[in-house]
């Protein structure tokens, strides 16, 4: 019944209109053909990172994968090492002909990616990925509060005492250093090699990932600890009603780089005016995230830092994920990967 390839580019219309009226209404991504391309339009120009399942007798899409390779960022890395999957929808009426599992199954035999991997997926995706043998978890969300605040209107604390940064995870000489886009290209460093973690990302891919991103505005930061450089963070400060929250969503380098980062952060929030910052990840073990400084939210915390700001939502946020790498191949997970750090609204994107 169907024809599964990659899609054109002349099918940028049609594939548009599948995502608003089977994905979501007035998608970011059916609003702004500039964005699609962005993440989605292959760098060679050919076509689209998206499967397509086309209904033969009609000649209409039925089904969509979306997929963002490492190499969308840095075309030096290879095309198949990575690749994240993003929206992956069939419409009704291609129910009960196994579409969606044919698309992901040309993404494995035809893209031919090392590993792949999903955020915010669906129990009945996760489901099927564990019968795959996949690794399926969740992401954690860690956070601080600026401590000079006694009230908060982003963050809820529910009766909660706000939690305090550790003074063991206050190193001397620890520090953030923001990074210029040549900066990063420039510098003598090895830390994208130190990591021993799936993905392995370069600095042209968080060039072009955050520092060239046309819509939002992101911060680079170098960690450095004794006038040596140990790991590289991104963050983002987002606003809701004059109030602000600094969003970590890139973390380069070894685990341990962070170990000791409690006086920065909160130099961070100081500088930005900011009630919380926090860390959406997996892979990263929890007790380097407490001796850096964060406190974990657990599903029965009742305080509240937001995830949401396009609109804003005061409610936390939970993000299943799923990886195909082998049992013991260190993986990290952060909010900049695959598509959850991607707008919603449309506010300096062009159409």
């Amino acid at each position: 019944m169907y024809d599964i390839r990659l899609a054109k580019l002349d099918e940028a219309e049609s594939l548009q209109a599948f995502i608003d009226q089977h994905w979501r209404k007035d998608h970011v991504f059916a609003k702004s053909k500039a964005l699609l391309d962005w993440q989605h339009r292959e760098q060679d120009g050919g076509h689209y990172n998206f499967i397509v399942g086309i209904e033969r007798a009609s000649g209409d899409i039925h089904g969509v994968l979306g997929f963002i390779p490492l190499s969308q960022f840095d075309p030096a890395i290879p095309r198949g090492r990575l690749c994240w999957m993003a929206i992956w929808k069939v419409r009704a009426a291609a129910r009960g002909h196994k579409l969606g599992r044919n698309l992901m199954m040309y993404l494995a035999e035809q893209i031919k990616p090392d590993c792949f991997a999903a955020i915010g997926a669906t129990q009945m995706t996760l489901r099927l990925y564990a019968e795959q043998g996949y690794q399926v978890g969740r992401m954690t969300q860690h956070f601080i509060l600026n401590p000079a605040l006694d009230e908060f209107s982003l963050v809820a604390l529910n009766g909660a005492p706000s939690p305090n940064v550790g003074a063991k995870s206050i190193r001397s000489g620890t520090t953030l250093t923001r990074v210029s886009e040549g900066e990063l290209l420039a510098q003598d460093s090895n830390i994208f090699d130190l990591q021993q973690a799936l993905p392995k990302k370069t600095p042209t891919y968080i060039v072009n990932r955050y520092c060239r991103h046309p819509c939002y505005r992101y911060d680079v930061y170098n960690i450095v600890r004794l006038g040596q450089i140990q790991g590289l963070i991104v963050t983002k400060t987002c606003e809701h009603r004059c109030a602000r929250a600094i969003r970590l969503v890139e973390f380069v380098g070894p685990d341990t780089a962070l170990i000791g980062l409690g006086a920065a952060w909160l130099d961070l929030l100081a500088q930005e005016d900011a009630e919380y910052i926090d860390f959406y990840s997996a892979g990263i073990p929890l007790e380097i995230l407490a001796a850096a400084g964060f406190h974990h939210r657990r599903e029965n915390d009742p305080i509240v830092a937001p995830n949401y700001f396009e609109p804003f939502r005061q409610q936390t946020i939970e993000a299943d994920y799923m990886i195909s790498s082998e049992v013991g191949q260190p993986f990290r997970i952060v909010k900049g990967d695959s598509d959850q750090d991607r707008p919603n609204v449309l506010i300096n994107a062009q159409k």
